[in-house]
């Protein structure tokens, strides 16, 4: 055996083990009894009374802010409504889980965690900070290194979040809300043709629908009418876009209007708009013999919604000055194309009631004397 080779690789070794002991040496720093063990990554009563929440993400940053209604938004051009739900899962997933355990206050190892990449901050209603959390790597064997406010320590926690800063995943799409199917009484469907605009109405939520618009021998199609009261009551956007943008200006050319009227007194005017197709570019001339490609299919138009509402809500109304609200294209496809579409064969206006049999009587002879016919050359005068 060589003995030359295997001092050469000891020697290079030994440098690279010490570094990795020094490295991952316990930190003696810190002693068992540090009060952050066992304690909660976040006090309930803190996330509580925050006013703002600033998240910090791969150098992008996100802000919400809660309204004088309590009502959180999500800070931008324009402002929009916030998703409370996806708030209230990161309050939850914040004042759950407890530290486990402490890593390291050394700086050289605070570097490598990553703990300035992503971190969520909770303000006070002037801006002042609260909590701040630094969300660094996963830890092998699972949980999540930490660093909390401004502390130059880093723990471990079992916490299941993903900070992220793409507004589409933190606004609350809804159009308008408190609206539910069962709410609404009426609806007055408008259509881009030359046809009148046809209302339908009910009693009550398990009332059938009707219409002054019926045709003889037809009644209202209940499944059309439920299929767009439930599309409609939970209308949502999917983009938004400048009132200036050429597709949102286009489409306000060709308007169709949809009245649903609640119960309770309530009103949401929407008003749909979306531009024709574009006409397909020319087909290029072909040689004799040859079959022309088919041309590409052009992208559906978008499709545009502006909502007018008796009860609205104050941050969409404001961002409805400025820009438009993209919708999904299904929902307008989904609309009644004419006023058949609403009706439909009425089977108990098919079965007439039969005619009533005429009662037979017993029958009646009559005699009449003979009628005689007088000459008038015979007869004499008196």
């Amino acid at each position: 055996m060589k003995l030359r080779p295997l001092l050469v690789s000891i020697a290079l070794l030994a440098p690279l083990s010490i570094a990795v002991w020094w490295l991952g040496r316990p930190d003696a720093s810190v002693t068992p009894d540090d009060p952050r063990l066992g304690q909660r990554v976040a006090e309930a009563a803190t996330i509580e009374s925050a006013a703002q929440v600033e998240i910090k993400s791969d150098g992008k940053t996100l802000s919400l802010k809660r309204t004088d209604s309590g009502r959180w938004i999500l800070q931008g051009t324009p402002d929009l409504p916030a998703d409370q739900a996806r708030l209230a899962r990161l309050s939850n997933d914040l004042v759950t889980p407890k530290i486990e355990r402490f890593v390291s206050a050394r700086p050289e190892k605070l570097a490598t965690y990553d703990l300035d990449q992503s971190s969520v901050t909770y303000r006070d209603a002037s801006g002042k900070s609260l909590f701040t959390l630094h969300l660094g790597k996963s830890a092998e064997g699972g949980g999540r290194i930490l660093r909390l406010n401004d502390e130059p320590r880093a723990y471990l926690a079992r916490l299941a979040l993903t900070l992220d800063t793409e507004s589409s995943g933190w606004r609350d799409s809804s159009l308008f809300t408190g609206i539910a199917a069962d709410d609404i009484a009426s609806i007055r469907i408008g259509f881009t043709t030359t046809d009148a605009p046809v209302t339908l109405t009910r009693e009550k939520a398990d009332q059938p629908w009707t219409s002054s618009s019926t045709p003889a021998g037809q009644r209202v199609k209940a499944s059309s009418l439920t299929t767009q009261a439930g599309n409609l009551s939970t209308l949502r956007y999917t983009a938004v876009k400048p009132n200036l943008d050429p597709d949102a200006v286009a489409a306000r050319v060709f308007p169709r209007e949809i009245v649903l009227s609640t119960f309770a007194g309530r009103t949401v005017t929407l008003s749909f708009g979306r531009a024709p197709e574009p006409p397909a570019p020319p087909t290029p001339p072909q040689k004799d013999g040859e079959t022309p490609p088919p041309a590409p299919a052009a992208a559906p138009r978008p499709v545009y919604v502006t909502v007018v509402d008796s009860q609205p809500d104050p941050t969409l109304a404001e961002a409805g000055k400025t820009h438009a609200f993209e919708v999904a294209e299904w929902i307008y496809t989904a609309l009644p194309a004419a006023p058949s579409d609403l009706f439909e064969p009425d089977p108990n206006a098919a079965q007439q009631p039969e005619a009533a049999p005429v009662a037979k009587s017993d029958s009646v002879s009559v005699v009449t004397p003979p009628l005689t016919a007088t000459d008038p050359a015979t007869t004499q005068a008196p």
